[in-house]
Formats: C-alpha cells, sequence, structure tokens
C-alpha cells in the first residue's frame, strides 16, 4: 500500500473540514496568544514498507489540523545496515519518499542499525553513521533531513528571536558506541571509554547552560523499556557486572545516570524519548533517574514486536504490535502528549474526521 502526497492533502482537508482548531503548521502560538512548540517522535522508521508510508501519512493528518514545527527520528533511520556513502539511494527511497508528506524538518539521532556492518544491527560499524551527519549538508537533501552531528543540540522555537528564552532545547545523544553489541576494534575513536567520555563532557556543559524552560534528550537505545531490549545496564538480558563492554548498555546507563538523570546538571531533563524497542511507551519516572524524568518509547515508525516483560517498569500507558507516533505540545508551563495508533494502517477518526489519540496525557512545571 502506498499513499500519493494528493490522497493525505484531501483527507486532510476532509478531516478539518468544519474544524476550528486547525492551524497554519507554524505551532507558534496558541489561541490565547500564548507561546507553543509542537512536535511529533517517532523511531525505528527507515524500512521503505507500507507501515512506514502509514505512519508518514498519519503524522501528516494530524500535523495539519494540530499543527507541527519539527519531529524527531529517534534512531534506525535506515534499515538494515545504515548507508555506504552520502549518496546512498536508500535516502531517497527510506527517508524523502515516505516524508515527502511532512512539510517540515526532521532531526535525527543515530541508532545501531544506521551504524552496523551487516544485516544483524550489532551497531559495530560506527564510520557508517558519519554518512548520515554529512547528508545533512548535501545537495540532494530535501532539508528535512538535520542532523549537523553525531549529537548536537537544538533550541525551540525554532524561530527564536534575539534575546528571547527559548521554551524547550533538544539534545540529540548518540547511544550507539556506547551501547553497541558489538564493538570494532579497528575503530577506536569510538570507544565508549574515550567517545562516551568527550561526549558526556558536551551534554553536561550543554545541559548546565540551557535556558529553557523544558529539556528533552533524544536517542536511540532506551534508559527503561518494556520492550525486548529492556533496561539500560541488562539489555537483552546481559548483565554488565558479568559481561563487559556496551552489550549490556552499562556504559551508556552510566553516561545517563551522570548526565540526564542528574539533578547537578540544570536538575536533569524533563523527557527522555528514543526508541530501539518497537513497541509504544510513556513510562513513570524512576528513583535512579532522579525521580521527575518521564520515558517515552516511539518505536513503531515501521515493523512492530511484542513487549519484553510489561510489567518491568510502571508506565502510564503502553501499546505493542501496532506502528504509531507520538505528538506534542509544549508551552511555557505545560506539556501535553498524544499517541496516536494505526488500525489496519489508518489512522482513527471521530464523527467529524478528526484524528483520535489512544492517549493523552498532560503534566504542568
Amino acid at each position: 500500500m502506498r499513499f500519493s502526497r494528493l490522497s493525505v492533502i484531501a483527507a486532510v482537508l476532509l478531516a478539518a473540514c468544519g474544524q476550528s482548531d486547525v492551524t497554519d503548521g507554524t505551532g507558534s502560538t496558541t489561541s490565547d496568544g500564548k507561546r507553543v512548540v509542537r512536535f511529533v517522535a517517532f523511531g525505528d522508521a527507515g524500512r521503505a514498507n507500507d507501515n512506514q508510508y502509514a505512519v508518514a501519512n498519519a503524522m501528516a493528518q494530524v500535523c495539519a489540523i494540530k499543527g507541527c514545527d519539527f519531529a524527531l527520528e529517534l534512531g534506525d533511520n535506515i534499515y538494515d545496515s545504515g548507508v555506504t556513502s552520502v549518496d546512498d539511494e536508500q535516502f531517497q527511497t527510506k527517508f524523502e519518499e515516505p516524508y515527502s508528506v511532512l512539510d517540515f524538518p526532521i532531526y535525527l539521532t543515530l541508532g545501531n542499525h544506521d551504524n552496523s556492518a551487516s544485516s544483524l544491527g550489532l551497531g559495530d560499524n560506527n564510520n557508517k553513521g558519519e554518512y548520515q551527519v554529512e547528508y545533512s549538508a548535501a545537495e540532494q537533501n530535501s532539508g528535512r533531513w538535520r542532523m549537523p552531528a553525531r549529537y548536537y543540540a537544538f533550541t525551540a522555537p525554532l524561530d527564536l528571536k534575539a534575546g528571547e528564552t527559548p521554551i524547550a532545547e533538544f539534545f540529540s545523544l548518540d547511544a550507539n558506541p556506547l551501547a553497541a553489541s558489538l564493538q570494532n576494534p579497528l575503530q577506536t575513536e569510538y570507544y565508549y571509554t574515550t567517545y562516551g567520555a568527550a561526549q558526556l563532557q558536551w551534554f553536561q556543559a550543554a545541559l548546565s547552560a540551557s535556558t529553557a524552560k523544558w529539556t528533552f534528550a533524544f536517542s536511540h537505545h532506551p534508559y527503561v523499556s518494556n520492550g525486548q531490549h529492556g533496561n539500560a545496564g541488562s539489555f537483552d538480558g546481559f548483565n554488565g557486572t558479568v559481561f563487559p563492554g556496551t552489550t549490556s548498555g552499562t556504559p551508556w546507563k552510566e553516561f545517563l545516570d551522570a548526565s540526564a538523570c542528574n539533578p547537578d546538571y540544570n536538575g536533569g531533563v524533563d523527557m527522555m524519548l528514543y526508541g530501539h524497542d518497537h513497541d509504544m511507551q510513556w513510562l513513570k519516572p524512576v528513583e535512579s533517574c532522579n525521580g521527575k524524568t518521564e520515558f517515552v518509547l516511539s518505536g513503531g515508525g515501521s515493523d512492530t514486536r511484542e513487549f519484553g516483560d510489561p510489567e518491568s517498569n510502571q508506565a502510564y500507558w503502553q501499546q505493542d504490535l501496532t506502528p504509531g507516533f507520538f505528538w506534542f505540545e509544549v508551552t511555557d508551563g505545560t506539556l501535553t502528549g498524544e499517541a496516536y495508533l494505526l488500525d489496519n494502517l489508518e489512522l482513527p477518526v471521530d464523527g467529524k474526521g478528526k484524528p483520535v489519540p489512544a492517549y493523552t496525557r498532560s503534566f504542568s512545571k
């Protein structure tokens, strides 16, 4: 199943008919004049299959009605083993073509499959991730693809005026060198003991310096997850105390404990977003991560699978075996998120054609 741009526009127009909350997609202010940032988050998407196209078109429908400034793509951007050059045609078939229906930038982070020597997704060839960074400046880039470095930060609103305080700051973190199933002995520049230390120093300083009301970290590998990969420090059943290296994700957990979770750095982040497990989760804060950070796993951008242990971590809401994505609205005082799930590759709508979220949560700060 494939959807043309015209078919999506027609669906959006029908859904918007008679609605009073249709926006121009910029998401700069609310109806009462408050500043606002709106975005979608999805991951594990780059397969060029029917699910990817269906999720892309569902996001286009939601964003046309509710507004979106940008998207976060949470890794495994190009299956099964990334790209082999900045001219690789997979940039077109697995990103540009599926997301041609989206008219806003997409900020990406790297996943294990983006950095792999084979379809096994072992994360053992970090050199491949460099091509995805280079594509940000490539002539053939439509302008949607945004990955200026392996790890980086940006503030929102995107059109922030000089001297204006940002509502939110987003930190894209490169988890793979700290959580790969296999390290490449020929790529010592990506060893977690050195690469991780440099990234940690950058992140701690950037987080401390942030003036944003809300802070978000987004990456591919989870901190906590009820999916099949599980929690950092015991990924895929490996215990870091008896199995040294990055396989268990112990270096990744230690990295986050020392930064995103550490209240010494601007109180720690308000939310972590990630993928890796191909399901949808909104998990409650945990004491090991300052007791306030919320965790959103949005790995339903293409293929899906069952949970590992759905009771491993307390959840506000979770769903497996269903493609989907999250939409967020952030003001100076409130964060609202909505989960959207597809039904037979279609976005559920109400009697007036308005998209129906599977779950909604709001909290204030």
